[in-house]
């Protein structure tokens, strides 16, 4: 059952229509690109992308953003990143097998925590792909500038950078809008920029609105509950004087539903507001850098109707009502400084705080869902307080370092939790006895993490470049793995689950931080001129110390059971672990017939165990992409082909079950008007391949007491059209 869309929203195929007419009837709207605004000169001094980090930006961003308004997926295709699936924007990145919390994810520098127990609002899911205009992605060895709290990576995504006229050029405005139709699943948006600005004064707005049906599979079957409809606006201030820049940016998203086809319950709506604002000033002896950002979000989870139909539940207003109130808040200084010509030393300093409510509202008229508030996580608190140090030296012309430390202290807390009923309720002693256990113990939980990162570069000659680094990284649990607490599995535990497998999972008072140790290489061997050939290599090892994993959960609870056939009852507990494997890439210029051919290529293999033996779960299998570019003038031309293996080292305790190997192609064009119209078009997934997800967990609605559940099936063919107008 599907739900008709809002009818304040103006149809995007009259929008498209509207603007194709205008783009090709007028020139008007066109600006030389060297008119744009530019920021004034700021010098930085020691800004980079770290020995084992890259950058995604300019074209190979705008490539991309046509097919997905996750922003999480235009990481698709970088060597050794991989994606759990979540809703339509709410996928959760992996980095090299570590993924979700164990990477330390940022946008615009706010450290944001995703709330909800199924991990819904992950942050990336509150920046839309129409308003980034960089991704900075650190793969394992993570220099300590780039924050701690996590073990496998960073990922920085930052949006458009403000806009200012040039001198004596008074008031100069530009923008954007993009409008664009996806075909499966009936996706349709629009996105605009708009800026004004002085030479020392600058406001932008960036906003987007995406609506999205339930899309189909390469069979034509509808997979349930995979719409969603979201809104974001962004609006920033900024002023410059001399080398100063502050800027203070307001953003507020509004997702009305978003639908998880691997998880019992759907995104029934999620309301967010933030403040950040940020200060990056030069001085005579070097830069500072400063930001403070508080965002805070209500969001709330229950069934969608569609879910609920295909289940076989009966019609009803609410299934299950969940709440949650969550504010990040915090502040970062780093000051930047050359202590010779050879060398520049960093100091930072950061605090972050995490608040969070997780409230069940009772369910009036329920036997098993009422008549208390169920109190999942009650007044919780973690805040961290950190300071770094780095030092990049170059020893010599072909040499160079960085060395960083970071120490920084976890602090949590939470207050008394209940259930939605007493022992003397129909269903018997189900939340009373754990309850009580959890709130007669000390939830205080204080610890100090520290992290080092030793990283060198070598540049052999102009053809080849060798890095090695080494890291100590440490990730203190997260709320809902530490404060959790009812073992009853049915309903309770299944609602604290972000990981897509339909177990049930409770939290551990007694979990460690913790503790990985990284070592990394990579061989970078190319043309002098950068230009004709590439091949990289990356092997890499990790090994992780408490590793927070699940074991099957004990607990003497008569409700300690599953009501879904073949799904277990887990608790989180601390085992060691390691990953290894290797990301190859590499591209080769074809020739120049007919414009320019270039093929690309990329294979990335990850292996991940308990040092008992044990497989760690969602690794992905071993992968690899081919890609074949072409460009003539302002036409652009993209033919990708994905080959996926057989998922078959499979995690035993959480009964994961394996896919098939697949192979599918992506193709996608562009063309440029003028310098302000292009035109895109694409296809994804050419021949309407039907494949199963391997990182897509299992499908809720395809499983019950008698019935196990099947993995999440892939989307079939999909035709995608939009047109970008800049002015």
């Amino acid at each position: 059952m599907k739900n008709k869309k809002s009818d304040t929203l103006v149809p995007v195929r009259l929008m498209l229509n509207t603007a194709i007419g205008l783009a090709l009837c007028s020139g008007a709207w066109a600006h030389e690109a060297n008119q744009l605004p530019q920021l004034p000169t700021v010098t930085v001094i020691g800004e980079k992308v770290s020995e084992f980090g890259m950058s995604i930006d300019g074209k190979n961003l705008s490539s991309r953003r046509l097919a997905t308004n996750d922003t999480a997926t235009l990481l698709d295709g970088v060597p050794g990143i991989s994606l759990y699936s979540g809703g339509g924007v709410s996928s959760l990145p992996a980095i090299n097998g570590l993924a979700d919390d164990r990477l330390k994810i940022t946008v615009d520098g706010m450290s944001i925590t995703s709330a909800c127990p199924n991990h819904m609002n992950p942050a990336l899911s509150y920046i839309d792909p129409a308003a980034l205009s960089q991704i900075n992605v650190y793969a394992g060895i993570v220099p300590v500038s780039q924050g701690g709290d996590s073990i496998g990576g960073a990922i920085a995504v930052k949006s458009t950078p403000p806009l200012f006229a040039k001198a004596n050029e008074g008031i100069k405005t530009s923008g954007n809008f993009t409008a664009f139709e996806r075909s499966n699943g009936d996706v349709n948006g629009v996105s605009l920029q708009a800026n004004a600005a002085t030479e020392n004064f600058s406001i932008g707005y960036t906003g987007n609105t995406v609506d999205a049906e339930n899309y189909k599979d390469g069979k034509g079957k509808e997979v349930a509950a995979s719409r969603y409809k979201v809104r974001n606006n962004a609006l920033k201030f900024a002023t410059v004087s001399g080398q100063d820049l502050w800027t203070l940016a307001l953003g507020w998203q509004d997702i009305p539903f978003q639908g998880y086809p691997n998880q019992s319950m759907d995104m029934t709506s999620n309301k967010s507001f933030s403040i950040n604002a940020s200060y990056a000033g030069s001085f005579n002896w070097g830069t500072v850098d400063a930001r403070a950002f508080r965002q805070h979000v209500r969001h709330k989870m229950d069934v969608l109707s569609d879910k609920a139909a295909a289940a076989g539940f009966p019609v009803a207003d609410s299934y299950m009502p969940m709440d949650t109130d969550a504010v990040d808040l915090g502040y970062s200084i780093i000051a930047t400084a050359p202590l010779n010509e050879s060398q520049i030393v960093r100091f930072g300093h950061e605090f972050h705080r995490y608040t969070l409510n997780d409230w069940w509202p009772p369910l009036v008229g329920s036997m098993g869902m009422a008549p208390n508030t169920f109190w999942n996580v009650n007044g919780g608190r973690r805040d961290r307080l950190a300071l770094f140090s780095e030092l990049d030296t170059k020893l010599s012309n072909k040499l160079s370092t960085q060395l960083g430390a970071r120490v920084e202290r976890v602090a949590m807390n939470t207050g008394k939790v209940q259930g939605y009923y007493e022992a003397d309720a129909p269903f018997g002693d189900a939340y009373q006895t754990d309850s009580a256990t959890f709130n007669t113990k000390d939830h205080k939980r204080n610890d100090v993490n520290w992290d080092l990162t030793a990283s060198a570069r070598y540049l052999n000659n102009s053809s080849a470049t060798y890095d090695s680094g080494f890291s100590r990284k440490t990730r203190s649990p997260n709320m809902h793995e530490r404060y959790t607490w009812s073992n009853e599995a049915m309903m309770a535990g299944l609602m604290n689950n972000w990981f897509g497998d339909l177990n049930s999972y409770v939290g551990n008072l007694n979990l460690k931080p913790e503790v990985a140790y990284s070592f990394k290489a990579n061989a970078d061997w190319h043309d002098a001129e950068h230009r004709d050939w590439q091949v990289k290599m990356s092997p890499f090892y990790t090994y992780v110390k408490d590793y927070i994993n699940a074991v099957p959960n004990t607990s003497t609870n008569p409700y300690n059971m599953s009501g879904i056939l073949g799904r277990q009852s887990l608790t989180f507990a601390n085992q060691n672990a390691y990953l290894y494997g290797v990301d190859v890439s590499g591209k080769k210029l074809l020739g120049k017939a007919y414009g320019e051919w270039t093929i690309l290529a990329s294979l990335s293999y990850t292996r991940g165990k308990t040092t008992n033996g044990e497989n760690l779960y969602n690794i992905m299998p071993l992968n690899s992409r081919l890609v074949i570019e072409h460009t003539l003038g302002s036409w652009s031309n993209t033919l990708e082909t994905v080959l996926v293996g057989a998922k078959d080292k499979l995690n035993a305790v959480r009964a994961e079950q394996g896919t098939a190997g697949y192979s599918v192609a992506n193709y996608r064009t562009s063309y440029k008007l003028n310098s302000s119209v292009k035109f895109d078009a694409g296809i994804d997934n050419v021949f309407n391949r039907q494949y199963d997800l391997p990182l897509g967990g299992l499908e809720y609605v395809s499983a019950n007491m008698t019935n196990a559940p099947r993995p999440l099936r892939a989307m079939g063919r999909s035709v995608n059209i939009g047109i970008s107008i800049s002015y």
